[in-house]
């Protein structure tokens, strides 16, 4: 699946602007610098709780959280590692094609943290995408 069709789920699911914003690699999808495999979505406690009555698949998250797991898109009210204020994030989200997303800047961060290999190369990329903006 690529990005594009990645991000149509996301619109797909309707959920109300000011409670989501797409994290992880989808900031660089959206901006055609890298391929997404997953969309990972950070909510709100509300939001959480209005999506219990739809019956998605509930998943307990190596870090002990719970997400909700829709096709290739993984939604938590929670981010590790870090400790992050989720509504914040939230609420400063850039909107792009009528979705939120985390700023690069707080990507960059969480990814410096997690450090993982795929990680690194996304740190170079964002840091030579934010000297050209």
């Amino acid at each position: 699946m690529n990005n594009k069709e990645l991000f149509k789920k996301a619109k797909d699911l309707q959920l109300p602007i000011g409670q989501y914003a797409l994290f992880g690699s989808a900031p660089l999808g959206i901006r055609g610098l890298r391929e997404c495999h997953d969309v990972d979505m950070i909510i709100t406690k509300d939001l959480w709780e209005q999506c219990k009555s739809k019956n998605w698949e509930t998943v307990i998250k190596s870090d002990g959280n719970q997400c909700f797991v829709i096709d290739s898109i993984e939604m938590g009210v929670d981010w590790f590692p870090g400790e992050w204020d989720v509504n914040k994030l939230i609420e400063e989200a850039e909107i792009i094609d009528g979705l939120p997303f985390v700023k690069l800047e707080e990507v960059l961060k969480w990814k410096k943290l997690f450090n993982r290999e795929k990680d690194q190369k996304d740190i170079k990329i964002i840091e030579e995408f934010l000297k050209t903006t």
